[in-house]
This record gives structure tokens, C-alpha cells and sequence, in this order.
């Protein structure tokens, strides 16, 4: 066929399918399959009345209305709290990358990004780190409730993860308050209190050259005060019979950790919630 017939066919074509249609119709365009929900996992900034705040990374779908967004949000998931170390940053940037990252390894796992007290950057573990008294402990409770109150947990599957002086005080919820998180993961990170409240799991990673927070225990200064501190798998023995403790030594590690002990950390805890 010619161009010029081609065009021609073309023409007429048109001109029937306005004739069909009407004057006032539109040519009818590709059919498309009925829009499913529009799931996504968002970092949000949550602020207590105290100005005390929290980053999460947490699911959202639209229309929040329909059945599949309904069930999706309904769901009750696992929640992980993460504890940077003395002095680490907490702004909006800092929290989404790590929440990022740690919700890449578990995409149904509500992440959370813990923030300090008038951005000391410290955690009070008890015997460390801040220079006056503040209770973390209580803060890591409204956080864990406020979560609970707008996505559904699971308070059997809530976990907590700190480096360093965060670690410390993931250790000392274990161990003081054991109903928040049964099953935390301590890097670079030790506990002097005695831990029998109730059966816990706590799994630890450790350098073996770490001159911070010696694996031997010792006299130490931490952030310019001396503190005396156990060796750290002297923990298993002030832990309540029954519960589960893991440390795996790192050869040559001083007292920095790899975005691969975290993995493993992360994935440690959601293997280790109660049955």
C-alpha cells in the first residue's frame, strides 16, 4: 500500500470513529487494570509533649480505607529499637539512613531511631554515660507505647540494638525492665547490674582489642570520668537461669563495628523473640 493510500485509510478510519462516538466523545484511550493500594514505608518524627522525639520508619497505604490498606496497616509487627553510641548524630538524615538500612533487612519490622535528651547525645545506662540522671528507660517505654497506639505491635517481638554507651543501655533494659525488649543486642558494649529479673535474651558483639570498654573489664575513663567495668561475658552468670546469651568475639576489633555486625545483630534479635 501506497503512503498516500495509507493516509487515506488512516482518515477514514477517524472520521468513522467520531461518527460512532459523537461530536462530543473522545477517542477511547488503553484500558488500564483497576489501581491496587499504594504501600510505602516512610520515616516520620515523632514528639512527645516534653519536646523529647523519635524518628520510625513505618508503613503507610492510601486510601487508608480500602480492604488491602486495612489489612496492611492492621497488622501486627515487630519493632526494633536502635541506640547510636555517645555522640552520635541525630538529625533527620542520619536517622533515615540508618532506618533504611535496617529496614532493609527486614521489610515487615517497624524500625525505630532512638534521639537523646536535649540532644546530648548520651544515654543514662545507669553507671554511664550522661552527666546528670535521665531516664531513658521510662523514655524507651513512651516510645515502644506511642508506636503501639498508631501501628499495631507485637509486644513479644519488640527488640532493642545499641553500639557502645546505646548498647549499654539496650542491655540495661534487658535486664531492669525485661517486659519492653526480652531479646537486645549489645556491640561494643558491657553491664555491670545484675540482670535475674526475668528470663532474657541478649546476644553480644565485642572487640577482642577494644580499649574502651575492655572484654577483660578494667579501669577505663569513659567520656572523662573513670569507671571500673566487668568482663563482658561475666554477664551470663547474673542473668535468670533459662534465658539464652551469645557473644561472638571479633579477633583484632578495637571498639568500632562494621554495618555487617549490625546486620547480624539485627538479624540475631529476629531470630531470638520469645515463641
Amino acid at each position: 500500500m501506497t503512503t498516500a493510500r495509507r493516509q487515506g485509510a488512516l482518515g477514514a478510519l477517524i472520521v468513522l470513529l467520531v461518527g460512532v462516538l459523537g461530536a462530543g466523545s473522545t477517542l477511547p484511550t488503553t484500558a488500564t487494570a483497576a489501581q491496587g493500594p499504594t504501600i510505602s514505608w516512610d520515616t516520620t518524627k515523632r514528639t512527645f509533649a516534653d519536646g523529647r522525639t523519635y524518628f520510625a520508619r513505618v508503613p503507610t497505604c492510601r486510601p487508608a480505607d480500602s480492604e488491602a490498606c486495612v489489612e496492611f496497616l492492621g497488622r501486627r509487627r515487630a519493632v526494633v529499637v536502635f541506640l547510636h553510641g555517645a555522640g552520635g548524630a541525630e538529625d533527620r538524615e542520619t536517622a533515615d539512613g540508618w532506618l533504611g538500612g535496617l529496614h532493609a533487612i527486614s521489610r515487615e519490622t517497624i524500625f525505630v531511631f532512638a534521639v537523646s535528651k536535649d540532644g546530648s547525645m548520651r544515654w543514662d545506662a545507669g553507671f554511664c554515660c550522661t552527666e546528670e540522671p535521665v531516664d531513658d528507660v521510662r523514655y524507651l517505654e513512651r516510645v515502644i507505647t506511642n508506636i503501639d497506639g498508631r501501628w499495631p505491635v507485637d509486644r513479644d517481638r519488640v527488640g532493642m540494638m545499641g553500639l557502645s554507651n546505646g548498647g549499654m543501655l539496650a542491655l540495661r533494659v534487658a535486664c531492669e525492665r525485661p517486659d519492653l525488649a526480652a531479646t537486645v543486642a549489645g556491640l561494643a558494649a558491657t553491664y555491670p547490674g545484675s540482670c535475674d529479673t526475668a528470663k532474657v535474651r541478649i546476644g553480644q558483639w565485642h572487640g577482642a582489642q577494644d580499649p574502651t570498654v575492655p572484654l577483660d573489664g578494667g579501669t577505663v575513663t569513659i567520656l572523662g570520668a573513670e569507671r571500673t567495668l566487668p568482663s563482658v561475658a561475666s554477664l551470663a552468670a547474673r542473668m535468670r537461669g533459662g534465658s539464652l546469651y551469645w557473644l561472638r568475639v571479633l579477633p583484632r576489633q578495637g571498639h568500632t563495628m562494621a554495618w555487617a555486625q549490625f546486620k547480624q545483630a539485627t538479624r540475631w534479635i529476629l531470630a531470638n523473640f520469645p515463641d
